[in-house]
């Protein structure tokens, strides 16, 4: 099945009319699918726990500083990036080989609805972002308790 196949199959489910308010979904998938790919680089990996509902994105930045990387959310699109590193054009080095990559980037996660973004801790030129999943209390599951009432016979005699 490829993406197309399945746009089309989402633009059918826009069109049913038995289908109510899942427009900002499908906007929101379309976008997402639309968006260029942007795998390569930084290599990442995405964890996710079952235990506790949550995910974290690993990214390798090896020969990056803290103050060289910036994340943001808005709309529940988190997105990593770096500015321009400075190199110093007066480096009296002549690189042989320059395998480390320092080069500016920028990469995008769609966030899935009720993900709330942690935080964020850089080690070691790893880079985890802690993601959350958090349901409100009106999306948690509820449990009605069953009432029973006695009827009390009301007498039809007057006297």
């Amino acid at each position: 099945m490829t993406i197309n196949h399945i746009l089309a199959q989402f633009d059918a489910l826009t069109n049913d009319p038995r289908i109510l308010g899942f427009e900002p979904t499908f906007q929101r998938l379309e976008r997402v699918v639309n968006q260029p790919r942007n795998d390569s680089f930084p290599p990442h990996n995405i964890v996710y726990s079952k235990d506790t509902e949550s995910f974290k994105v690993e990214l390798a930045l090896a020969g990056y500083a803290k103050e060289d990387i910036n994340i943001t959310l808005q709309e529940q699109v988190l997105t990593v990036e770096t500015k321009e590193l400075e190199t110093s054009k007066n480096d009296a080095a002549d690189y042989i080989h320059q395998g480390i990559a320092q080069r500016k980037f920028r990469k995008t996660f769609t966030l899935g609805e009720f993900l709330v973004v942690e935080g964020a801790d850089f080690t070691n030129g790893l880079l985890t972002i802690t993601i959350n999943k958090e349901l409100p209390e009106e999306k948690k599951p509820k449990t009605i308790e069953i009432n029973s009432k006695k009827t009390k016979k009301k007498s039809l005699l007057t006297e």
